[in-house]
């Protein structure tokens, strides 16, 4: 399932509604943030509109990063696959093969993710775009491995804004 690509001129051409549609998931269930971006336009080009993006996050408190972590879908969560992830979580996921997982995969990943949440209050955040299963389970273990809660909260942070950084850059065509 490939991201549809848009145009940098038609993005800036979209009436408020269609741009807040098209680029309200970039950070997951955050469409805040679309929508101040949606007040710098025009973009002058494609890097200036993912700073623009970045640096809204960038600017977030930390209480306010940390809820978007917390809406992040667990990885390989059947559940969520089954009745439906955004579509930009189910292409990610997708791609990493995430979706195809056998059912011992599908449980380890249910008690990787109920071990981290448990550990440090937030769901494992990973860009998963261009990374296999394996990469993400042995990423998955070494940070279960660590003790250092706000180090975590960092590591997931600098994924968050990857996420969405990889997502702009699909979508984005100059």
């Amino acid at each position: 399932m490939k991201t549809l690509m848009m145009n940098l001129n038609n993005i800036n051409q979209l009436d408020k509604i269609d741009f807040i549609s098209s680029f309200g998931n970039i950070f997951e269930e955050s469409k805040f943030i679309t929508e101040i971006a949606e007040t710098k336009r025009p973009f002058k080009n494609k890097e200036k509109m993912i700073s623009i993006f970045l640096t809204i996050f960038d600017h977030l408190d930390q209480e306010n990063k940390i809820n978007i972590i917390k809406k992040h879908p667990d990885l390989a969560d059947k559940v969520k696959i089954n009745k439906g992830l955004s579509k930009l979580s189910d292409d990610e996921q997708s791609r990493s093969g995430l979706k195809d997982c056998t059912e011992d995969e599908f449980n380890m990943f249910q008690k990787l993710n109920y071990s981290f949440k448990e550990k440090f209050n937030i769901p494992y955040i990973l860009a998963v775009r261009n990374r296999n299963k394996n990469e993400i389970i042995e990423d998955f273990k070494n940070r279960l491995n660590s003790s250092d809660i706000q180090k975590e909260i960092e590591i997931s942070i600098n994924q968050v804004r990857e996420i969405a950084k990889l997502r702009l850059k699909e979508i984005i065509d100059e």
